[in-house]
């Protein structure tokens, strides 16, 4: 069905499709029956420099900026997940413990520039892993 009007919240997630679903159905049970997003891999983690290249973080940033402006967006949810291979490729020499670590510190260091150049966003964090059929997602304080 189409709605003219343009949603409300924005999720910036990896494209790996293995979650996207449970992303969606996350945003549904937040309130936000309808979403934009911007979905490529690594998702926030390329929205700063430190696991990202300058070429990505520019494309990412400018993205969603113009999707936070022009389509009123008043809700940001970042979400990594467990096993992303953007991580895997780019560290590949680092444990999954420092791996985790790493996309944790990337959410926060997403949500930051989120909330410092959009001042009236609302950020939510979440971190996915696969629990059998499942995914699970921990809200990370950002």
């Amino acid at each position: 069905v189409y709605d003219p009007a343009h949603p409300h919240a924005l999720a910036v997630y990896c494209s790996d499709g293995r979650f996207t679903q449970s992303v969606e159905e996350l945003l549904g049970a937040l309130g936000h029956e309808r979403l934009d997003t911007l979905t490529i891999p690594g998702g926030p983690a390329l929205l700063d420099l430190t696991s990202s290249s300058m070429g990505a973080l520019e494309a990412l940033r400018s993205a969603a900026t113009f999707l936070i402006k022009g389509h009123g967006i008043t809700r940001v949810v970042l979400l990594a997940h467990a096993g992303c291979g953007y991580y895997k490729s780019r560290f590949p020499y680092e444990s999954p413990e420092a791996m985790h670590r790493r996309q944790l510190s990337d959410l926060g260091r997403a949500a930051k520039w989120v909330k410092s150049e959009h001042a009236k966003i609302e950020v939510a964090t979440f971190y996915a892993s696969p629990e059998g059929k499942r995914v699970r997602f921990e809200e990370i304080d950002s």
